[in-house]
């Protein structure tokens, strides 16, 4: 059986450990500054520092092998110009690791499976398409880190694309794919936007702004690291020369170093394993819900307060078919109902429930634990609290029973629980919620008229309600509840797992006493979160530089990629072996039909010997390859592109070929001087038929 959101271990504890770093950083700032709260529209803005960013750049950059490096060297030369390239390249760190951030925020929070796998699929789909457009523009630099990618990648895919590097003609060979780089790099931020429009398609009332303070700190960030640690390329590519140390940005580039250290194939095969784990994610690690929400019928006035309230667009108005005097009916589409409980609390008549979670019960649950805990002469006060509270720890401070219980078919069930201070005087009443949205005005009434002496509201921030709206709907619900924000209610927002939380609450309630006026703790917070503090915004910027300066140091580091103090020797190849003739496998009727000109090898489809070198270095053999033709009848060239390392100094080289398939033929015969980080090319010449030495 799947687990429901509080019994899941080990995602509860490693959601409870992050939790308490954010209560930690809210009792720095406040709730409201806390950038980690708002990592998906941070994301978004970023998005935008890079679009606005990479036109001023791509105005002024050339699309060619001899000017490119050239062109980002000028940029670079100008005050603005540095401004620029260097927030350029921070803007795309610092994305990678908002998203990243956000992606695993959802994950320990249970937010990735169910209706939201769209959402899921899609950011990750967002993220790698990011880091690839982040790959082009690094390419599109053309020093040594644009090297190392083009040569590994060529040695993916194959010969063909590595003989367009190999010649002293790769330039002019290659001018075209430099504006096809840009290209892409320019455009495909267009399916950026598309996929976010997916990520979102759920979703009612999208947000895609971050707050105004949040923005003014990514642009100063941004600026500040800009000028502190102005964006520098490495030493210009160079075909000739082995690239050595250089600086990687491992967010984007890393994967070079580890494609180097574990080897192409097994760094291929652990990427895929791990990309359709992550895809795979929502279905491998479902949970049960305590939804989906279900309507009556019979109690429903179609008055669609509740598809406006949905977050999620989960319910819809129908015509009615049954002998009601009301013309609709809200139908819920559980596929994309999330079980925020949200349509419960602002549905009066009780038109709608959730099917883990029915407020019926629960409410009669709470009546009858007020009643005994009066009878026992304690002093009860009710606690309504969203299940993250429950699961993470916040009511911990006192004893507790844990609010799970199970029903008569032995399914796990939320239930009310009561906690008990230790001289026995005074208790909680802890009424579990799916979110603090679903909690209904009346219920709060209800608790107070039964006995309760204060009624306590403890709620995940606004800003980070696993239901998005939550404390949201709720305030606007009491806020046309006048009456009751005079009675002993009180109410906080706090970090999920905050140990302190539920001591602050109660502290609260208990330095009041009837009939004064008590102070609404959550309007406290909110007029108080209104006023721009200079801590609160220093410690916010702060955050900001410790997150993108920290990425930025993780990111780069010097790698090498070849040993140093090595020569190397590139040996290309583009050449047809001899045709087979094969005209002795044709009948003779048809051998004696072939018209002029025509060879039974044509007929048969041109099938040409594969072509073998044989590479002699300083009198020992150091390589013995075959290579097939291209095509599928092998009627094509064979092409090879093949390194091998050196000492510096001179050396003694002879090749040979065969390319018929019974005799040698000496290809080059020479001696060859390569000095250290050196690459000589030998090139072969079809009409020649041997290599030449560049």
């Amino acid at each position: 059986m799947r687990s429901l959101y509080t019994e899941r271990p080990v995602l509860r504890r490693l959601e409870g450990g992050w939790t308490r770093l954010e209560a930690r950083l809210n009792r720095l700032t406040l709730a409201s500054f806390n950038p980690l709260y708002h990592l998906g529209t941070l994301s978004v803005f970023l998005l935008l520092v890079l679009m606005l960013t990479g036109i001023y750049l791509v105005l002024i950059y050339e699309p060619n092998a001899a000017r490119a490096y050239a062109s980002v060297e000028r940029i670079s030369s100008s005050g603005f110009g540095s401004l620029m390239r260097s927030m350029h390249r921070y803007a795309a760190d610092g994305l990678v690791i908002t998203v990243v951030l956000h992606a695993l925020k959802m994950l320990l929070s249970d937010r990735f499976w169910g209706s939201r796998w769209l959402s899921w699929i899609s950011g990750w789909a967002i993220l790698a398409l990011c880091w690839f457009i982040g790959v082009l523009g690094y390419w599109l630099v053309w020093d040594q880190r644009a090297q190392w990618l083009t040569e590994s990648v060529a040695g993916l895919l194959g010969a063909p694309v590595q003989l367009l590097f190999a010649g002293p003609n790769f330039a002019a060979q290659t001018a075209s794919l430099f504006v096809i780089v840009l290209f892409l790099h320019v455009f495909l931020p267009a399916l950026i936007g598309v996929g976010l429009l997916l990520h979102t398609f759920r979703l009612s009332r999208s947000r895609w702004l971050a707050p105004r303070w949040l923005m003014f700190e990514a642009l100063a960030v941004l600026a500040l690291l800009s000028l502190a640690r102005p964006v520098s390329s490495a030493a210009p590519a160079d075909l000739g020369r082995i690239v050595a140390d250089v600086p990687l940005d491992h967010w984007y580039l890393g994967f070079l170093a580890l494609g180097q250290r574990l080897g192409a194939p097994l760094l291929i095969a652990l990427s895929g394993v791990v990309g359709l784990l992550l895809l795979l994610l929502p279905w491998l690690a479902r949970r049960q819900r305590l939804g989906p929400a279900v309507v009556t019928a019979e109690s429903c006035t179609g008055c669609g307060l509740c598809v406006q309230e949905c977050p999620y667009e989960a319910i819809e108005l129908r015509p009615r078919d049954d002998r009601s005097r009301y013309d609709s009916l809200a139908v819920v589409n559980a596929d994309r109902c999330t079980s925020c409980g949200l349509c419960v609390g602002i549905c009066s008549p009780g038109g709608i429930d959730l099917a883990g979670l029915a407020a019926t019960d629960l409410r009669r649950q709470l009546m009858s634990a007020l009643k005994a805990e009066r009878a026992a002469e304690r002093r009860p006060s009710v606690v309504f609290a969203c299940q993250r509270h429950l699961a993470l720890g916040s009511l911990d401070s006192t004893p507790a029973m844990p609010p799970v219980g199970a029903d008569e078919a032995n399914t796990p069930r939320l239930r009310v629980a009561v906690q008990r201070s230790p001289d026995e005087q005074d208790s909680l009443v802890i009424f579990p919620l799916a979110c603090a949205g679903m909690l209904h005005p009346d219920w709060i009434r209800e608790g107070l008229s039964h006995g309760a002496v204060s009624a306590m509201i403890l709620s995940c921030p606004s800003h980070d309600c696993a239901s998005r709206e939550g404390p949201d709907s709720l305030a606007a619900r009491l806020d046309r509840r006048g009456s009751l924000q005079r009675q002993q209610v009180f109410w906080l927002e706090a970090a999920p797992g905050d140990d302190l939380a539920i001591t602050r609450l109660t502290a609260s309630a208990a330095q009041s006493s009837p009939p004064s006026a008590l102070p609404d703790l959550r309007s406290w917070l909110r007029q108080r979160s209104q006023q721009i503090t200079l801590r609160s915004f220093a410690t916010g910027l702060l955050l900001f530089l410790l997150i993108f300066f920290g990425g930025t140091l993780l990111a780069d580091h010097d790698s090498r990629a070849w040993r140093p103090g090595y020569a190397m020797l590139r040996v290309a190849l583009s050449h047809s072996g001899r045709l087979k003739e094969t005209a002795s496998e044709l009948p003779a009727d048809m051998a004696a039909k072939l018209p002029p000109g025509v060879s039974a090898s044509q007929i048969s489809g041109g099938e040409r010997y594969p072509v073998v070198l044989r590479i002699e270095l300083d009198r020992t053999e150091v390589m013995n390859r075959s290579y097939e033709a291209a095509g599928l009848r092998n009627e094509g060239r064979a092409s090879a592109v093949e390194t091998i390392l050196i000492t510096p100094g001179s050396h003694e080289l002879r090749i040979w070929m065969m390319d018929d398939g019974l005799s040698w033929s000496s290809v080059f015969s020479g001696t060859v001087e390569v000095a250290p980080g050196q690459v000589r090319t030998l090139l072969f010449d079809q009409s020649s038929a041997s290599f030449h030495l560049h």
